[in-house]
C-alpha cells in the first residue's frame, strides 16, 4: 500500500484520499488496484445549557447539531421528565444522516424542597392569643392575614396554611388547625343558709372539673364557719377553658344539745327518766336504739324490756328553726338476770358415802351463795359438800348474782338412804337336804372380802362359830380338835364386822338367826 498503509493494520485517515495496493503472486507477477476512503465530518452535537430546578419540577432535554439523538438514563429527547434530587449529568449522542455521531453533556441540578412545618394543631380558649411560626425554610407566608411569629387572637376555628421558601427558591407548604373553644358557663349554685353543724355541699355545674377556694372539694360536704362566707369556684371545660362563679354560704348558730338520765345501768326491766337540758328548745325528739321514739322537751320516761346497751339521741329544734342532735352511744345498759343451774355428782346417796361435788353451770353470774338443807352454806363457785349420814332429803339452793345485783336461783334435792350392803337370813335348817343348810350373809357389793368376820354366840354368850371368809358359813356344828358336836335348835346371836371399800369405814352389824332341824 501507498501512503504508509500496511496491509491488515488499522489506521485513522485525516481526510478523503485514494489508496493504491500492489499485489504479487508466487511467480513474481504483480498487479495494482485503487480504493477511495471518504472521510465525513462529525456533527457539532449540543445537549443544551446546564439547568437548576426544584424537586418535583419537569425538565425537557433537547439535543441539537445532528439528525437523531439518543440520551442515557432512559431520557427521551424533547420529552419532559422529573429527575430525582441531586446533580446528574446527562449525555446525548447525535447522529448525522451519513451515520456520523458525536456526544455532548448537560448537568441538571435538582434542589430539595424545604420541609416546612407549620407547627402542631393548637387548642385555645376564646380571647387567648396564639402565635404561628413556620420552620424548615428561609422565609414564610401565611394565609388569613397571619404574620409569621406575630401573636393574634382568632375568633373561630380555622385552618392556617404557611408557604416556606428555601434559599434556593424552592417552596413547600404545611397546615395547622387552631381550634377556638368557648368558655364554660360556670354556675356555683344558689346562696345557702344553714344551721351550725349542718354540712354544706357545694357543687359547680357547666364545666368538666371544678376547683374551689377555701379548701372546698367539689361535691364533698364540709362545715362552713359561722357567719357568711363567699366561695368561688373555677370551672374548667373538657377543652381546658376556665370560668368562675361564686356563692354565699351563711351559717346560723345551732342549739347546744344536752340531756341526762336518772340511771344508766340496771337489771331487766329498767325504767329510765330522761331530762332535756338544752336551752331555747322548741321541738324535741328522743330516738332510742331499741326502736322507741319519745317526744317532749321536758322529762320523758322509757321502760327498757330488752337486754343490751342502747344509744340515746336527742334532736332539738330551736325557735330560729336550727336543729342539732346529741347521741350517747351505749348510754343505757340493761343486764339480764343470770341463768342459775348446777349439776350434782349424785342425787341419791348411800348413807356410807354422802359427799357430793356440785358443778356450777350458771350463765351470766359473778357471785354464788349455796345452802344445802343443813346449817352449812358456801360461796364457792363449785363447792363440795358432805351430807349427814342420816337418811333424809336435803334441798340444795344456789343463789346466783350478777355484778349489778341481778339474781336467779336453782335447786335440787339430795336423798340420803340407808344402803344395804348384804342380806342376812333369819332362819336356816342344817338337815343336809341341800337346801338352806348353812347360815351366812349374802353380800351384794362395796365391802372388802379380805376384811370380814362373822361370830355366832349362844344364849350364854359363848362363841360357837367364827369365820373370816364371807364364803364360809355356819353349818350348825361347834367344837374343835375332832370333837365336833351339833348345836341345839334355838336362837343364836350373830355379829358381822366388815370394811366398806368406798370410804374405808368399818361397820358392825348384830342380829339373830333361828336354827331348826
Amino acid at each position: 500500500w501507498d501512503n504508509g498503509v500496511m496491509n491488515g493494520i488499522s489506521f485513522i485517515p485525516a481526510s478523503t484520499a485514494n489508496y493504491t495496493v500492489t499485489g504479487t503472486d508466487g511467480n513474481g507477477c504483480s498487479n495494482s488496484d485503487i480504493v477511495i476512503v471518504t472521510v465525513n465530518l462529525l456533527p457539532n452535537v449540543s445537549a443544551g445549557i446546564d439547568q437548576t430546578i426544584c424537586l418535583g419540577e419537569v425538565v425537557t432535554l433537547i439535543g441539537t447539531g445532528a439528525a437523531t439523538y439518543s440520551w442515557d438514563n432512559q431520557v427521551q429527547d424533547s420529552v419532559g421528565f422529573t429527575p430525582i434530587e441531586g446533580a446528574i449529568i446527562y449525555t446525548v449522542t447525535g447522529t448525522t444522516n451519513l451515520g456520523c455521531s458525536n456526544t455532548d453533556q448537560v448537568s441538571v441540578n435538582v434542589n430539595p424542597l424545604p420541609i416546612v412545618v407549620a407547627g402542631l394543631d393548637d387548642f385555645i380558649c376564646i380571647g387567648e392569643l396564639v402565635t404561628l411560626s413556620g420552620s424548615g425554610a428561609n422565609s414564610y407566608t401565611w394565609n388569613n392575614g397571619v404574620v409569621n411569629g406575630v401573636s393574634f387572637s382568632p375568633s373561630s376555628t380555622l385552618t392556617y396554611t404557611v408557604t416556606g421558601t428555601s434559599t434556593s427558591g424552592c417552596t413547600s407548604s404545611d397546615q395547622v388547625i387552631v381550634t377556638v373553644n368557648p368558655l364554660p358557663i360556670v354556675f356555683a349554685g344558689n346562696d345557702i343558709s344553714v344551721c351550725e353543724g349542718v354540712a354544706v355541699t357545694l357543687t359547680g355545674s357547666g364545666a368538666s372539673t371544678y376547683s374551689w377556694n377555701n379548701g372546698v372539694v367539689n361535691g364533698t360536704s364540709f362545715n362552713s364557719p359561722l357567719g357568711t362566707t363567699t366561695y368561688i369556684v373555677t370551672g374548667t371545660s373538657s377543652a381546658g377553658c376556665v370560668n368562675t362563679d361564686q356563692v354565699n354560704v351563711t351559717v346560723n348558730t345551732s342549739p347546744l344539745v344536752g340531756f341526762s338520765a336518772d340511771t344508766t345501768i340496771g337489771c331487766l326491766p329498767l325504767l329510765v327518766n330522761f331530762t332535756n337540758t338544752t336551752s331555747s328548745s322548741s321541738n324535741c325528739i328522743w330516738t332510742l336504739s331499741d326502736g322507741t321514739v319519745l317526744l317532749g322537751c321536758g322529762s320523758v320516761s322509757n321502760l327498757f324490756d330488752q337486754v343490751g346497751c342502747f344509744d340515746v339521741t336527742l334532736t332539738v329544734t330551736d325557735y330560729n328553726g336550727c336543729s342539732n342532735s346529741l347521741s350517747a352511744l351505749d348510754y343505757i345498759c340493761v343486764e339480764a338476770p343470770p341463768i342459775a343451774s348446777f349439776i350434782p355428782s349424785a342425787t341419791e346417796l348411800p348413807n356410807y358415802s354422802t359427799e357430793v361435788n356440785f358443778l356450777n353451770t350458771t350463765y351470766g353470774a359473778s357471785e354464788y351463795y349455796w345452802t344445802f338443807g343443813t346449817s352449812s352454806y358456801s360461796s364457792e363457785e363449785n363447792p363440795v359438800h358432805l351430807f349427814p349420814e342420816e337418811e333424809g332429803s336435803y334441798v340444795v339452793i344456789l343463789l346466783a348474782t350478777t355484778s349489778l345485783g341481778c339474781t336467779d336461783t336453782a335447786m335440787a334435792t339430795i336423798n340420803v338412804k340407808e344402803e344395804l350392803v348384804f342380806y342376812v337370813p333369819n332362819t336356816f335348817t342344817p338337815d343336809n337336804n341341800g337346801y338352806n343348810d348353812e347360815f351366812k350373809p349374802v353380800f351384794y357389793s362395796g365391802f372388802d372380802p379380805y376384811d370380814f368376820s362373822l361370830l355366832i354366840f349362844n344364849r350364854w354368850g359363848e362363841i360357837v362359830f367364827e369365820s373370816h371368809d364371807a364364803a364360809v358359813g355356819w353349818d350348825g356344828s361347834y367344837g374343835s380338835n375332832n370333837e365336833i358336836d351339833i348345836a341345839q335348835d334355838g336362837t343364836y346371836t350373830w355379829v358381822i364386822r366388815y370394811r366398806i371399800m368406798e370410804n374405808n369405814r368399818y361397820q358392825k352389824v348384830t342380829g339373830h338367826v333361828n336354827m331348826i332341824r
